[in-house]
Formats: structure tokens, C-alpha cells, sequence
């Protein structure tokens, strides 16, 4: 966009709120303005946020939004759409309140839309009978009315087009990560490491937190076969109820002898520590719209080991790391990991390959996708 244009996000949460969608929509409004666009993101309000502020110069309007019987309403988020003078509207999910509620009335907005859905989450992890028909027939037609979607894996394209999405409607734009708060290790990497108390002579790292797709369960059986030699830490905020919550995997862990510390949720500085402090990092998500897990650490110069989802097979393609299918490879390849060698030579793969992982690199892409939609838009204007 030769211009300065004015684009419009909308996602279900943003910043100051953690995760990957919010962190991707973040980088994608900040980039816009520091090329010199205006950035608006609409999103939910959050307890002690205003309604609308000035974030990093991105505009950021919160609407109310109420749960009821399990959905998300929002207050007004039509009437807001209309009433903000955008060159391009960037819609960020599916399944989620900020899509479900704009799918029905795209076709009666004229300007050039964007679709990024992130994945599948219920088709993958709850296949009911109205998750297959929702993503079968009517997500398709949705889909129509964009003129552009950007799925971020090889595989969401696949599933795309196996739906029958034409392809010239899809553009892969990979996510990105901030480079720049991995190029060098933080100070007091190794008083972290001294802080988990463990006593095996590998330490395996896990960031995201205890959510069912996570799957910190499979983490703990994987180290159940390397229980002498690896210790695992997980990060991130407990989410009782499931399989794979704080208390289940701690159990377990305990069972199976595998050394388990889980020092909750952690400022981002201490996050990256502990990426750093790893021997390898680990991920046992059954389902993720990405996952930039293994980007991080990627850029950390440590080896990753994944099941397969989201990006990780691509990424695992570069050297960096490895994908299997069940819970005894995911052990076998920990065992091979203790030779340092091999994490020296997966670690440098990462960081250079890392390099076409950029915020920067993703930016630029989704700045040209812009483009595209806004020249199919005119020509049929």
C-alpha cells in the first residue's frame, strides 16, 4: 500500500490480555503504525480498561460483552463497525463472538475485508455434528464474501481447500515473532535454572499453560521414559477440570517419577529466562492455530520436540526440532537430545531459520495481502 490507509482489526481479546491471537493482532497494528498507517483494533473490554485508548499509537475501542448459555454477546459491535471510516477491515478467528456475530452481514459491508481464522479449534477438538456443518457449508460461503483469507499453516490451507475455498482466496502469511527480545540471553538466566531445584541433568521447558488442547499430560507420560535423565518445567496459568490440568499432570509426574516443577504464570521476562535456561523446549498441544512456542525457541537457540499440530512440522523442517506422533517418539527423540551436540546443531538450525519468522517479515506480508484485497475490491466496485 503505497498510501497510508486506515485498517480496522477485529479480535475477540487484545493486549494487555496474553495469547497468541492477541499477541499476533498486537504485532500486526503496532507494525502498521510504525510504517505509517493507522491502526484501530476492536475488542472486548476488559476489567479496569478504558473504552477507548491510545496503546503504542494503535487506537484500541472495547466493547461490553455479556455471556450468555456459553456464547459472547457484544454490546452494539455492528452499529460500531459502521459508524468507523476504514479503508480495509482485518477480521481475526472463527467460532468466536467477533466473527460469528460479523459472518451473517459481511456481504453488507463494501469494504475490502480480510479473514485470518487461526486454525480449527472445534472441528479439531470437538467434532460435533454442528461444528462439521458449520465448517463444511457454511464456513466456505462465509469465506466468499472476504477477498482474502490468510491461513498461517500449510496445513489450514489444506483444510481449506479440501472445504472447497477457491485457491486464489488464500495466501499463507506464517506468524511472526519479536526477534529482537532473543537477541541476546536476559540477565539471571542461570539463577532461574537454580530456582526450579531440580536435580536431573536436562531440563525440558513448556510455556502456554494447562488448557485441554495443551496436552501438559502428554508431556509428563513422554518424560515418564526419560525420567533420569530429564526434568520438565511447565508454565502458564492452571485450568482445572481436565486431564491435563496443574493437579492431574502433577499426579502423574509424581507416579512416574518425573521430576515436575510448574512455577505458574510468569512475567514475560521470566518466560524468556526459562526458554533460555532449557535444554530443549517442549510442546504436547493436540491442537494449535500456530503455535509460536517453537518460534521462540527457535530464536533461544534451543531444540524443540512437538506432536503434530499447528506449524510445527514446518517449522521441525528447517532442523530445528522434531514432530512425532505418539508418546513414545516424543521420548525417543528427548533421549536423543541429551547428546549436546545435537542440541547445539538443532539450536543454530533454529536461530537461522528463525530469521524469516520476523514480526517485521509478517507484517510486510500481511501489508501486501492489504493490497491484493483492496485492488479485487475496486475491480468489482
Amino acid at each position: 500500500m503505497a498510501r497510508p490507509v486506515h485498517v480496522l482489526l477485529a479480535s475477540h481479546r487484545y493486549y494487555p490480555v496474553p495469547g497468541g491471537t492477541e499477541r499476533v493482532v498486537q504485532s500486526i497494528a503496532e507494525g502498521l503504525v510504525r510504517r505509517g498507517h493507522r491502526a484501530t483494533v476492536l475488542t472486548q473490554a476488559e476489567p479496569g480498561s478504558p473504552e477507548v485508548e491510545q496503546l503504542n499509537g494503535v487506537e484500541v475501542r472495547r466493547l461490553f460483552v455479556r455471556r450468555v448459555a456459553g456464547i459472547r454477546w457484544p454490546r452494539a459491535y455492528l452499529s460500531t463497525l459502521r459508524a468507523i471510516d476504514a479503508d480495509l477491515f482485518h477480521l481475526h478467528g472463527n467460532r468466536i463472538w467477533c466473527a460469528d456475530f460479523y459472518f451473517p452481514f459481511a456481504r453488507r459491508f463494501h469494504w475490502p475485508q480480510v479473514l485470518t481464522g487461526y486454525g480449527f479449534y472445534q472441528w479439531e477438538m470437538h467434532p460435533r455434528l454442528r461444528d462439521r456443518l458449520y465448517f463444511r457449508r457454511y464456513f466456505p460461503w462465509v469465506v466468499r464474501a472476504f477477498d482474502a483469507y490468510t491461513p498461517m499453516t500449510e496445513r489450514e490451507r489444506a483444510q481449506l481447500l479440501g472445504w472447497g475455498v477457491s485457491p486464489d482466496r488464500l495466501t499463507l502469511v506464517p506468524a511472526g515473532i519479536e526477534l529482537e527480545e532473543f537477541a541476546h540471553p536476559p540477565d539471571g538466566v542461570a539463577e532461574v535454572r537454580r530456582s526450579w531445584g531440580v536435580h536431573r541433568p536436562y531440563v525440558a521447558v513448556y510455556a502456554g499453560g494447562f488448557f485441554e488442547n495443551k496436552r501438559v499430560d502428554r508431556l509428563v507420560e513422554a518424560l515418564g521414559a526419560v525420567r533420569d535423565r530429564w526434568a520438565l518445567v511447565a508454565i502458564g496459568r492452571d485450568v482445572p477440570g481436565t486431564r491435563s490440568d496443574l493437579e492431574s499432570c502433577r499426579s502423574r509426574a509424581s507416579e512416574l517419577g518425573v521430576e515436575f516443577v510448574a512455577p505458574g504464570v510468569l512475567p514475560r521476562m521470566d518466560v524468556l529466562r526459562s526458554l533460555f535456561a532449557s535444554d530443549a523446549v517442549v510442546l504436547g498441544s493436540e491442537y494449535e492455530g500456530y503455535g509460536l512456542l517453537p518460534l521462540e525457541a527457535m530464536a533461544a537457540g534451543r531444540p524443540f520436540v512437538a506432536f503434530e499440530s499447528g506449524a510445527a512440522r514446518e517449522l521441525a523442517a528447517t532442523g530445528a526440532g522434531s514432530t512425532v506422533d505418539d508418546v513414545p517418539a516424543f521420548g525417543r527423540a528427548l533421549a536423543e537430545l541429551a547428546d549436546p551436540e545435537e542440541r547445539r546443531r538443532r539450536g543454530a538450525a533454529g536461530q537461522l531459520a528463525v530469521r524469516s519468522y520476523s514480526v517485521d517479515a509478517m507484517v510486510d506480508r500481511f501489508v501486501a495481502v492489504y493490497g491484493t484485497a483492496r485492488q479485487r475490491r475496486e475491480a468489482v466496485a
